[in-house]
């Protein structure tokens, strides 16, 4: 297993990124001092966000002149999501005690609705230069462009930044630049930045809050992608797969409508199997799921067929319930979130299950399961009432099924 050194600047940043590893099953210890340390996993607490700069510099220096760096596969320094701290010193300190190939500072954190667009840090849509960040009486930030804060630890030094367009492109690469920077609206682009600069092979700082964290674990853990089916029609379903398609998770769109008159699920399953096998979590949704007008839609175009309602709400599950049958016997998943009591019912029926085990409560409301024999027996699934809970949901419950599923 590697070991990872991580050095953030507050307790309560050392402690949201040490959970992380912990999550995928790793001794992790939260230290002071490197006086006696631990010898594995480490998150080193420098308790220098509200420090002045030259505080901030003497304190850091006498921690890295004490650490042996061979003992570590990978080096993180966690900074705040908001861009508050001493980002630039304690970057440029890192650097010339670790002397990494490449510096590569990608700060969003897009669970938290804090994004980097155009090198600008936004936070829930605003800049953050004029959010309350900006008028922090102890320690507010002086910058909320990315590439100003890489000039200050790197003056002189050639810089490149990349932008979500090109993140996003098929041949996306990093170029030989030791100091790079990166634009991230949703997880899925920081994955994308993480497998690019893992292309590279070279020796990396990684420099970002708890999101580029996270999506180097996922990919240092080889952790499958989780999949979502959802047959809500719910005003409150709707957002929260708005939500998610904004944090990257592929949605499946399926007219029930066309898949009876069509009499075929390929095109949906082979959609969301390419997908998966690509490490995108993905989710299996009804149009009417995601646009209410659909809903009206179904009913009038399925009426013709001289099906009632109950009939109607039947077959949505059955067409649901199917598609995923299918996408799980192609792909393995780390486990399934349902919205939806009779969607979820629908699922463990076709799949031929005798019940489900409630293994714990991921948060209010929101059980984590076991499917308990049939075609999907030891399955992870986590259940939601269709009319229930906040926007971010499906994002949050999507991060505990991989995570929990790697140490259970």
């Amino acid at each position: 297993m590697k070991k990872y050194l991580i050095i953030a600047d507050d307790f309560t940043g050392s402690n949201d990124t040490g959970v992380q590893l912990a999550n995928l099953g790793v001794d992790v210890n939260v230290q002071f001092s490197v006086a006696s340390p631990h010898k594995g996993t480490i998150v080193l607490d420098t308790e220098t966000r509200n420090s002045s700069t030259e505080e901030a510099a003497d304190r850091l220096n006498s921690l890295l002149q004490k650490l042996d760096f061979k003992q570590y596969d990978e080096v993180i320094k966690k900074v705040d999501s908001t861009l508050r701290g001493n980002i630039s010193i304690e970057m440029r300190l890192l650097a010339s005690y670790y002397h990494p190939d490449i510096i590569a500072f990608a700060p969003a954190l897009p669970d938290q609705n804090r994004v980097v667009v155009r090198s600008t840090l936004k936070v829930a849509g605003i800049r953050a230069m004029k959010t309350d960040f900006a008028k922090d009486p102890i320690k507010p930030i002086r910058t909320d462009d990315v590439q100003n804060l890489m000039e200050q630890a790197f003056p002189g030094e050639p810089l490149r930044h990349y932008s979500v367009s090109e993140i996003r492109d098929s041949e996306f690469h990093v170029e030989n630049t030791r100091c790079v920077s990166f634009d991230s609206e949703n997880n899925q682009d920081l994955i994308r930045i993480v497998h690019a600069l893992r292309q590279t092979t070279k020796r990396i700082l990684w420099v970002g809050s708890a999101g580029l964290t996270s999506a180097l674990l996922m990919k240092d853990f080889s952790v499958a992608p989780a999949l979502g089916l959802i047959g809500s029609v719910s005003e409150v379903t709707r957002k929260q797969l708005h939500a998610a398609e904004q944090n990257g998770i592929r949605l499946v769109n399926i007219p029930i409508y066309e898949a009876y008159k069509q009499q075929t699920y390929a095109p949906y399953v082979d959609a969301a199997t390419t997908a998966l096998l690509a490490g995108q979590d993905v989710i299996l949704m009804s149009s009417a799921s995601y646009d209410r007008s659909e809903l009206d839609k179904t009913l009038t175009a399925l009426v013709k067929y001289n099906l009632s309602d109950e009939e109607i709400n039947s077959l949505t599950q059955a067409v649901l319930s199917g598609i995923c049958r299918k996408v799980l016997a192609k792909v393995k998943v780390s486990g399934l979130f349902v919205s939806g009591g009779e969607t979820a019912k629908g699922f463990l029926r076709i799949g031929k299950a005798a019940g489900a085990k409630v293994i714990t409560e991921l948060a209010s409301g929101v059980p984590l399961l076991e499917v308990q024999q049939g075609d999907f027996s030891g399955m992870r699934v986590v259940t939601k009432a269709g009319a229930f809970g906040n926007q971010d949901l499906i994002n949050f419950a999507f991060k505990k099924i991989k995570s929990i599923n790697q140490c259970v």
